[in-house]
């Protein structure tokens, strides 16, 4: 099947096209791959789609991802759509306990490394021998103590502790802080805009969301 012509793709490739952005879209209405992509990410789910447009139709998925990555306008559509499968609420909200579950465990990991205290078993216990001798030495060095860090990490702590409803949330504005953010600075207490003002440093542009750049 060839691309079509300098005027745009031939209809064959629309037809796939449309397959593409139906498949989606009847994606968007469901649930059952939530889960999946809440744990691996949205990327193993289109490249699935697109193997059950593609094959059938006795094209690759890697032809029709060179098409749109020339068509501004077939690519804008896709991104669309999977923009749209990244903003579900229930994968949202998904993502965000994963990323609570994820950041009390490093957050019990750094306050041992900083305190001496022991973290919870269930948070030694997931540790190999190997990363349990690491942060024992670091722990018993006193390298990483950090008095300013250390307060912070334990508000963080409280705040799971309780419930978890109040982490991840902007102590200033409200909104959610950025999932990334949280990854890289899991005692984060304000989004990076009122962070910013806290520090009273210039404001920046806005915090980009990232973007959905599978082609």
């Amino acid at each position: 099947m060839t691309t079509g012509s300098p005027e745009g793709p031939s209809s064959q490739w629309l037809e796939v096209h449309r397959a593409v952005l139906s498949t989606l879209d009847a994606l968007a209405s469901s649930t059952g791959w939530i889960a999946t992509a809440a744990n691996v990410g949205i990327e193993p789910i289109f490249e699935r789609v697109l193997q059950q447009v593609c094959e059938p139709r006795g094209v690759t998925p890697e032809a029709y991802i060179d098409l749109i990555s020339k068509d501004a306008t077939l690519r804008r559509e896709v991104q669309g759509r999977l923009s749209r499968l990244l903003e579900n609420p229930g994968l949202v909200s998904m993502r965000r306990e994963a990323q609570r579950r994820e950041a009390e465990h490093q957050l019990h990991t750094l306050r041992y490394v900083m305190s001496g205290d022991e973290p919870p078993e269930w948070v030694w216990g997931s540790l190999d021998e190997e990363q349990q001798f690491q942060l024992r030495d670091a722990a018993e060095s006193g390298e990483e103590r950090d008095p300013v860090l250390l307060p912070r990490i334990d508000r963080a702590l409280e705040k799971l502790a309780a419930g978890g409803a109040t982490y991840g949330q902007c102590e200033d504005c409200g909104t959610p802080i950025l999932l990334e953010r949280l990854q890289i600075v899991p005692w984060a207490e304000c989004c990076a805009s009122c962070q910013r003002k806290r520090e009273g440093t210039p404001e920046a542009e806005p915090e980009p969301q990232i973007p959905v750049t599978y082609f």
